[in-house]
């Protein structure tokens, strides 16, 4: 379970490890990894491959018996799934986490009391709809004597520069940045986000294009894998073909749907307010050009596309109407178009970005780039499995960044940037 550290700034536990984000981040700020720990057996081979490591699997028997089965440490972070709180919002300390996983991270923190804590989450862990969610977070925090923000840290890789190992993705995701004080005051403990959700060093955003992080056809193996089928090139150039048609006037922020091109309404009194909004923005679409939509439809057979590719959503306000100059994106609610600056977060199943330019989806080692892993990392050898690992992971870049904000001045850890030969394998992709 434990490995030797030897001359290490810091000492890190790895909870739900998945395929390493977190360490690769950990050690180019100097850290020593002594556990890790991810019940998902082809992360393990990954994780393992990689670091040499293999994490122990599933937390709960680790922590759930008269023994706490974690190893001393300085840090312990992770990215840990949150499931509702049964009890949030009626109880006041850790009891209100019990049946979770975050109440075994609890455990850890209380037995093992490391001075910092670091977790990640989706966005929506600090939004409205979990609202007691949070505060159950932070308030068992602070009953162990951590000191942490009730505000949260959200912050996304695309928001550093390419020195900072920051990647074109926009991934908003939610910090929980703890350090242990022991204290009970309340004003003590409260403080303000370590980290704000704005560019660093006076990057700016719009300059990233997602060109930076691709390789060229002829350097991808096998890259037929990665085109696209005919059907979808049929879609692209069907929808290309709509927008330049409809050329005096700005193409609109709703959903275009090709089945709401009617002259008249169809909404009934139970029709949802939103659907009925949607459906008449497209019925006066059509009807102000509706001799071109009726051309359009019939030469490019639209009737006959699936549902969700009847639908575009156009997010590309300001660049050519051009749907192979741009990014895209196959989703069950439509086509969704993006300008090739950066990507949305990657995820978990298969709605790979299309490359337009490219006419072919991101190949895995372009993915990931796009979570900061350095050229040499050891991706899962199955495309499907490497996607939907790399869609579960950390962004490398940003945790360093919000960890180091934790750390500073502690462990040799500066504001100045470290210059480990780890932080720099991360970098050289951007060199």
């Amino acid at each position: 379970m434990v490995r030797a550290v030897a001359g290490s700034g810091f000492r890190y536990v790895d909870l739900f490890a998945g395929i390493g984000g977190f360490h690769l981040a950990m050690d180019a700020l100097g850290g020593q990894c002594v556990m890790a720990s991810e019940i998902d057996a082809a992360c393990q081979e990954v994780y393992e491959d990689n670091f040499g490591l293999r994490p122990e699997g599933d937390i709960q028997p680790l922590t759930e018996g008269r023994r706490i089965m974690v190893p001393p440490h300085d840090v312990l972070c992770g990215g840990f799934p949150c499931q509702p709180f049964s009890k949030s919002g009626h109880q006041l300390g850790i009891n209100e986490a019990r049946g979770t996983l975050f109440f075994n991270i609890l455990k850890i923190l209380e037995a093992c009391r490391p001075r910092f804590v670091v977790l990640e989450n989706v966005r929506n862990l600090a939004g409205p709809r979990q609202r007691d969610t949070w505060n159950t977070i932070i308030r068992s925090l602070r009953s162990l004597g951590y000191r942490v923000s009730d505000r949260p840290v959200v912050f996304s890789p695309h928001l550093l520069p390419p020195r900072l190992a920051g990647a074109p993705q926009i991934r908003d995701r939610v910090f929980v940045l703890g350090e242990r004080v022991v204290s009970r005051d309340q004003q003590l403990l409260d403080v303000p986000p370590l980290v704000a959700n704005e560019p660093v060093d006076a990057w700016d955003p719009s300059a990233w294009r997602v060109e930076s992080i691709l390789d060229s056809d002829e350097e991808i193996d096998e890259v037929d894998r990665y085109s696209l089928r005919p059907d979808e090139i049929h879609w692209i150039n069907a929808w290309t073909d709509f927008v330049q048609r409809i050329k005096d006037e700005p193409l609109p922020g709703f959903p275009i749907w090709a089945d709401a091109f009617r002259t008249r309404v169809r909404v009934t009194s139970d029709t949802p307010g939103w659907k009925s909004n949607f459906l008449k923005k497209n019925a006066d679409l059509y009807r102000r050009h509706q001799r071109e939509i009726d051309r359009w439809m019939k030469r490019w057979g639209v009737d006959g596309f699936p549902p969700s590719r009847r639908k575009l959503e156009w997010q590309a306000r300001g660049w050519p109407r051009d749907l192979w100059q741009l990014v895209m994106h196959m989703r069950p609610s439509g086509i969704r178009v993006k300008p090739p600056t950066y990507l949305p977060a990657l995820v978990a199943i298969t709605q790979t970005s299309i490359i337009g330019s490219r006419r072919r989806r991101l190949t895995p080692r372009e993915a990931a780039r796009l979570q900061s892993f350095p050229e040499d990392f050891r991706l899962h050898p199955v495309d499907a499995v490497a996607y939907k690992q790399l869609g579960n992971a950390v962004n490398v870049g940003a945790v360093m960044h919000v960890t180091r904000a934790l750390l500073d001045g502690s462990f040799g850890v500066e504001s100045a940037r470290p210059r480990s030969t780890a932080r720099q394998r991360l970098l050289d992709l951007h060199a």
